[in-house]
C-alpha cells in the first residue's frame, strides 16, 4: 500500500479512507476525543491548527497500524534533512523487514543490480552472505543510519525536547543493537542528532491544553 499525500492532515486522512476509519471510529481506537483528531486532520492544511501532541501521534499510528515516525516527520517533529527518507521509503523498509529472509534477498539482489555505485553493492554483497549480524559489512556511523537511529529514539520515547536524551535506556535495541553495545562515539553523534533535531520552540502550555481537548 503507498501513500501520495504530503501535509500530515491529508496523509492521515488518506490512510483513515484505507482503514475504513471515520473520526469518531480513529478517535476511539486512538483512546483520543473526536476534536483532537478533527485538528490532526487540519494539520498542514489549516493555517490555525494546532501542532499535534507527540502522545497523540503515537496513539493514532498505533490505531492506524503505521510506523509513528512517518506521523513525526510530517508534523516536523523529525526535520526534513538532505538525504533523510521519505514517508514512502519509510513504508516499504516496513514492508521489507516482514518478508521471510529468501524474499529479502531476493529484493536485495535487485537492488545490488540496479546500484551504481561500488560501495553500495559491496554493502548489500555483505548483507546478503549467510547469517550475518543486522549491521554486518556497514558502516554504523554512516549519516543515513545515524539518522534512522535518531529517528527510532525520538519515536520510541515521544522525544519533544533536547534533554529527553536522557531517558535513553541501556537496554533499549536501536538499529537491531542494544544502545549500550553501540560504540560511544557512535551514541554521542546519534545524541547529538536528536538534540539537533528537538531544537526548536515548543510551547509546553499549547501542548498540554491540546491534549486535554
Amino acid at each position: 500500500m503507498t501513500y501520495s499525500s504530503s501535509t500530515l492532515g491529508a496523509f492521515v486522512a488518506e490512510v483513515m479512507r484505507k482503514r475504513k476509519h471515520n473520526n469518531v471510529s480513529l478517535a476511539e481506537a486512538a483512546g483520543v476525543s473526536e476534536g483532537v483528531i478533527r485538528n490532526l486532520l487540519k494539520v498542514g492544511i489549516a493555517p490555525k491548527a494546532k501542532d499535534p501532541d507527540p502522545r497523540t501521534l503515537r496513539r493514532v499510528a498505533e490505531a492506524l497500524d503505521i510506523d509513528a515516525l512517518m506521523l513525526f516527520r510530517l508534523a516536523g517533529y523529525i526535520q526534513p534533512a538532505p538525504g533523510a527518507n521519505s514517508v514512502r521509503a519509510e513504508y516499504l523498509a516496513d514492508v521489507f523487514d516482514t518478508l521471510a529472509p529468501e524474499k529479502q534477498d531476493a529484493v536485495m539482489g535487485v537492488l545490488e543490480a540496479m546500484s551504481d555505485q561500488g560501495q553500495v553493492k559491496a554493502v548489500i554483497q555483505e548483507m546478503r552472505r549467510g547469517s550475518q549480524p543486522a549491521l554486518a559489512g556497514m558502516d554504523i556511523n554512516f549519516p543515513a543510519l545515524i539518522r534512522e537511529a535518531a529517528n527510532q529514539l525520538i519515536a520510541h520515547y515521544a522525544m519533544i525536547a533536547p534533554a529527553d536524551v536522557s531517558r535513553i535506556d541501556p537496554g533499549i535495541e536501536v538499529l537491531r543493537t542494544q544502545w549500550k553495545d553501540l560504540p560511544e562515539g557512535t551514541r554521542i553523534r546519534i545524541m547529538a542528532l536528536i538534540r539537533r533535531k528537538l531544537s526548536l520552540d515548543y510551547d509546553p502550555t499549547m501542548v498540554e491544553t491540546e491534549w486535554r481537548d
